[in-house]
Formats: C-alpha cells, structure tokens, sequence
C-alpha cells in the first residue's frame, strides 16, 4: 500500500466494446479501496477519470532508474462507444 501522500503510477487497460486501448494514471487509496486516475490514453480514448481495481491484479515494477510503477493485469471495462 502506497504511503500518505504518495500517489504512484499506474498502467492499465481499458476494454470498449471491441477495443482496447492503455491508460496511464496514478492510484489512490481510499479507505482500502483502489483507484487509477487516468491521465493519458492511446489516441483515440479519454482516460477515465476515476476506476476501482481489484488490488491482487497489481504488479509492482520499477524504471530503469528504480522508481516504482504498477502494471494493472485486468481490463477496465467501460460502455462501447463510437469512434
């Protein structure tokens, strides 16, 4: 669990009907629930601007410089729509 104050970042998948597109954001936990607040997405999509994850799909990774990172391995499902 991230400490106070910290809000590490975040990769995740959003899944629109067909489509599938990746996000990038930072989680926030509330009251032992988690977050990702989208920040960017592929061309193409609006990064949502709040969604729960389940914590046990979670991946900690770090950069090439040692910084922490999640990978989300669900998908974030969200209701088709047009492009």
């Amino acid at each position: 669990m991230a400490e106070d104050n910290e809000h590490p970042p975040v990769v995740f998948r959003v899944r629109s009907g067909q489509q599938a597109f990746t996000c990038k954001g930072h989680l926030v936990w509330e009251g032992g629930i988690v977050y990702a607040v989208g920040e960017t997405a592929d061309e193409g999509m609006f990064a949502p601007d709040k969604v729960r994850l389940e914590e046990s799909d979670l991946e900690l990774k770090h950069d090439d410089s040692g910084r922490p990172w999640y990978q989300y391995h669900g998908f974030v499902v969200v209701p088709e729509i047009g492009f």
